[in-house]
């Protein structure tokens, strides 16, 4: 065999016996294992750190969701609720995860705010094994995201409304009246119209119809501490301190504005007066806390407009009946049937939990003078003497021949020689004696007619032989005050009788007790005690003039919550205003 030959073959079996040798030699065989399992360890540790970085991130956002819907939907809470939300992201640095606007469905009673959020969290050591394929670009190619949605709802089951409505001689006019009423109608349906016969969730309205006073009506008179100077009517008058609180104390001894129809768009003919100052009897009262929309309706329908704007005592007795502090009207309301008993808790003490208090105050004017009379005529005993045919005969039925005027002895208490009456419609030798008509001298001054003048208030002295004397009050309940002073003492006046000062005397008797500047001031300040404890105050004018607006708009719980108004325009005021309490039997 040749040399090459033999090498050729030397070499080959050199390489395989290299090769061989390659094969058995496992030096550095553990190094490429231990680098296997060093990746493996440090993808699976990163892979732990990606998903420590995910959860913590959505337990964040998540956690963040959650106070920011709970602060939002707080009824109590005054911002706007989106805002309220991406405040709180804002300042967890987190406003550019929230997914889309905050979502607020919010009324009256209720508020429910829904937010979304969403944010990308790129995964730093998911894709560490492509090292080995192609260069490291950690959260490149693989990413989790973070998504998550909460909701929270705040709602109030039992709802107490006082509804205010102006009912004074403007509302006569543009046919604000006519619109009132189909207004108030639908409101009142709509209000009410979730309403069951449960305690609990129970929705009740207070009618407070008002012009120049409110009409409390005799059974809330009943329960009332009232300084009654007569008994044809019941309309309190009210200190300016009232107005610095919410309460009324049933307690606390309350004048009442006496009876008088002043003269003005009336029959000033009429016997007895047809529109005294203050409506009698259950003309025009308040409806306390009732859930009856039928009868709500008909008293609204059987209002009368009259009198001057008193916005201050309407919104006075308002919040009156949301305050606690009048349970007992409600309660005696109760006892004699005019209130169903499921109302027996009601107003609700402040602060109650699922309870809102609300008032809609609505007015066609602005706060005008509000008229009383001055003593000694509101509640004194009169200068009239009136002898009767028959016993209580009406008075305005007494002939003139039969009435006696006393212009002198009224200072001293008792009859007296030196008492002297004119006797009206009389020839002029009966003109003048020392006793009334129906007396004689001795009679009149027997223990049977001995009197103390003024100690008798409403309503006058009834004598034998039906000889009645007259207190003010019964005169002006009687006859129109613009007209009492020609009926009466124009002929002693002509006569020499009587002084110009004391004939023309009964006609200027009016006086105002607050003028419309501090009635805007009280009620300022009603309403502010009103929103101070957490009443929803609703106004709406309704054509008034700019003076009202002004009184209204300061009065509303917010510029939102003042409504201007023309025409059939109420209707859509009132309607916006009911449709936020539509949905009263919700619970939380």
């Amino acid at each position: 065999m040749g040399t090459c030959c033999k090498n050729s073959a030397r070499d080959s079996r050199g390489g395989r016996s290299v090769l061989a040798r390659f094969r058995r030699d496992e030096d550095g065989g553990i190094i490429i294992f231990s680098l296997f399992i060093f990746v493996l360890m440090l993808w699976f540790t990163g892979m732990s750190i990606d998903l420590m970085r995910f959860e913590t991130t959505r337990t964040k956002v998540q956690g963040t969701l959650d106070r920011a819907v709970l602060a939002a939907a707080d009824l109590d809470q005054e911002l706007p609720p989106a805002d309220v939300v991406r405040d709180y992201f804002e300042k967890a640095g987190m406003l550019d995860f929230l997914d889309g606007e905050p979502i607020v469905d919010e009324g009256i009673n209720y508020r429910v705010v829904s937010a979304n959020a969403q944010v990308t969290i790129p995964m730093l050591f998911a894709d560490l094994p492509r090292v080995f394929m192609q260069p490291f670009a950690p959260g490149i190619y693989s990413s989790l995201t973070v998504s998550g949605g909460s909701t929270a709802e705040e709602r109030v089951s039992d709802v107490e409304v006082s509804l205010v409505l102006d009912v004074s001689s403007s509302m006569q006019q543009n046919d604000r009246f006519t619109n009132l009423v189909p207004a108030a109608h639908d409101f009142i349906d709509t209000v009410l119209a979730n309403n069951t016969n449960a305690p609990e969730g129970l929705i009740t309205v207070s009618l407070v119809p008002y012009s120049a006073v409110v009409n409390t009506g005799p059974e809330i008179a009943s329960v009332m501490n009232l300084n009654r100077t007569h008994g044809y009517s019941t309309c309190p008058l009210f200190d300016a301190d009232l107005f610095e609180e919410t309460e009324l104390d049933l307690d606390e001894s309350y004048d009442i504005v006496a009876h008088f129809d002043y003269g003005a768009e009336t029959n000033v003919n009429a016997q007895p007066i047809q529109r005294p100052w203050c409506f009698v009897g259950d003309d025009n009262e308040i409806v306390v806390h009732s859930s009856d929309p039928w009868r709500l309706k008909q008293h609204v329908s059987n209002l009368t407009s009259f009198g001057n704007t008193a916005i201050d005592l309407g919104m006075k007795w308002a919040v009156a009946l949301l305050d606690p502090s009048t349970e007992a009207i409600v309660d005696e309301m109760i006892s004699r049937g005019e209130v169903d008993s499921i109302a027996g808790d009601r107003p609700m003490p402040w602060g109650t939990q699922d309870n809102l208090k609300v008032v809609v105050l609505m007015t066609d004017g602005a706060n005008t003078v509000e008229y009383d009379l001055s003593e000694p005529y509101k509640s004194g005993m009169s200068t009239v003497w009136f002898w009767r045919q028959f016993d209580d005969q009406p008075l305005h039925e007494v002939s003139k021949s039969r009435i006696s005027i006393q212009y002198e002895g009224m200072s001293t208490p008792w009859n007296n020689w030196d008492d002297a009456f004119f006797h009206l419609s009389a020839p002029h030798w009966d003109r003048w004696d020392n006793h009334p008509r129906g007396t004689d001298e001795w009679e009149y001054r027997s223990g049977n007619l001995d009197i103390d003048h003024g100690s008798a208030v409403g309503e006058g002295i009834h004598y034998e032989g039906n000889v009645f004397h007259a207190s003010w009050q019964d005169i002006y309940a009687n006859w129109v005050r613009t007209r009492i002073y020609n009926i009466f003492f124009n002929e002693p006046y002509s006569r020499g009788a009587i002084n110009y000062s004391t004939y023309v005397a009964t006609y200027y008797a009016l006086e105002p007790v607050v003028n419309g500047p501090q009635a805007d001031d009280r009620l300022s300040d009603i309403c502010k005690e009103a929103r101070d404890a957490g009443v929803v105050i609703y106004t709406v004018a309704f054509e008034a003039p700019s003076g009202g607006q002004d009184a209204l708009l300061d009065c509303a719980s917010s510029p939102s919550h003042y409504f201007d108004v023309e025409g059939t325009d109420i209707s859509k005021a009132f309607s916006a205003i009911a449709s936020d309490i539509r949905q009263l039997k919700l619970t939380q």
